[in-house]
């Protein structure tokens, strides 16, 4: 037979064998369905908020002012510490994402992480669970006019369970900041 041929075929006959059937889902079937949906919703297990909220903060030019991230880990769920060490997990990495002149100026406080030798990466590591938080010292140059510059803080992370690990994510915050010139 033809491709035309075959082509008009298969619709005739998708047609003339009735209306598709429709299966009641076994009591198997539901339960697999909602393991799927309680699956897809642990997918995102860390929430990530600017305590405070995301309204504008007031700088001196030339100097900085803190802002403050917490993680929601969901339970059973990890992040590694920015200060976890290379040749295992993706480590946390908090970067600032618009004008050049708005930049963290000084370390990153975070709470000391918890520390666990893991089978998988065969390294100890330094994870995060819980509600951690960590403040950024967000500044300015002493040349930078006055007015409002928004950004955003970029929160670049793997997050692991005892089971499994996702692939790394980033989440972006808004942010503002006000300068104002030096008195």
């Amino acid at each position: 037979m033809n491709k035309v041929g075959y082509l008009i075929l298969v619709p005739l006959l998708a047609r003339s064998s009735g209306p598709p059937q429709v299966r009641n889902p076994a009591p198997s079937d539901a339960l697999a369905g909602s393991f799927a949906r309680s699956e897809s919703v642990s997918l995102r297990p860390v929430k990530w908020t600017v305590v405070g909220g995301s309204g504008v903060r007031d700088v001196i030019s030339g100097r900085t002012v803190p802002i403050t991230l917490q993680a929601e880990i969901a339970k059973g769920w990890h992040i590694y510490s920015l200060t976890q060490k290379s040749g295992g997990p993706i480590p946390l990495r908090l970067d600032l994402v618009g004008p050049p002149e708005v930049l963290v100026r000084g370390v990153i406080h975070a709470p000391k992480p918890e520390r666990f030798f893991d089978k998988n990466f065969g390294i100890e590591t330094e994870l995060y669970s819980g509600s951690p938080r960590f403040t950024i010292p967000v500044g300015v140059a002493g040349r930078s006019a006055a007015g409002i510059r928004k950004f955003q803080i970029g929160a670049r992370y793997q997050v692991c369970s005892d089971k499994m690990c996702l692939p790394p994510r980033t989440d972006k915050l808004d942010a503002a900041i006000r300068i104002a010139g030096r008195t």
